[in-house]
């Protein structure tokens, strides 16, 4: 049985044996009375391991719980970015597949739509004046032919609005900057 003569001896010892302590914590414990000592004021091996199973943690087993919580984090990282690589990879697909598209792109469209479908409203009036003038004659009892004459033509605008095409506008700054070039 090996004895220690001084705290530094013995806190020494328990480093050595595996276990996690500082000096200033063994000091406190000593002075708290964890820590006994044999009848000449020394410390024993016996007592000093039988401190450390009570108080103490054993070094490998603080660096397994560090290395098991590492290695946890690295698994919950590797997941998220699985999870997110997925979720890219389903995005390119429907992108692909032309299930998706810009939110750009297609703000765009309903822009260029819209001023389409004002454009021919703002007009209808100046395209069918004519007309209108020769299909009422002037008179109310034309009402149900005009009623249905309107009904055709708006039907005609919401086709045009919901048809699929393409719309472009032309920037007339843009025009006027490619000239000047």
């Amino acid at each position: 049985m090996k004895i220690f003569k001084t705290q530094l001896d013995a806190c020494t010892f328990l480093r050595d044996s595996g276990f996690k302590i500082s000096k200033s914590a063994f000091n406190r414990d000593v002075a708290a009375g964890k820590v006994s000592k044999n009848g000449d004021g020394y410390f024993e091996e016996s007592a000093l391991l039988g401190y450390a199973a009570a108080h103490l943690s054993p070094l490998a087993q603080l660096e397994n719980r560090a290395l098991a919580e590492a290695s946890a984090d690295r698994i919950s990282a590797d997941a998220k970015l699985k999870s997110y690589s997925a979720e890219r990879a389903r995005l390119k697909l429907e992108k692909e597949m032309g299930l998706l598209m810009q939110k750009t792109e297609h703000e765009e469209d309903l822009a260029s739509r819209a001023l389409f479908f004002r454009r021919e409203i703002e007009n209808f009036g100046r395209r069918k004046a004519g007309e209108l003038i020769l299909l009422v004659h002037g008179d109310e009892k034309f009402l149900p032919q005009f009623l249905e004459w309107w009904d055709r033509e708006t039907g005609d605008w919401m086709d045009a609005w919901a048809a699929d095409r393409e719309f472009t506008i032309q920037n007339e700054n843009r025009e006027d900057t490619e000239e000047q070039e």
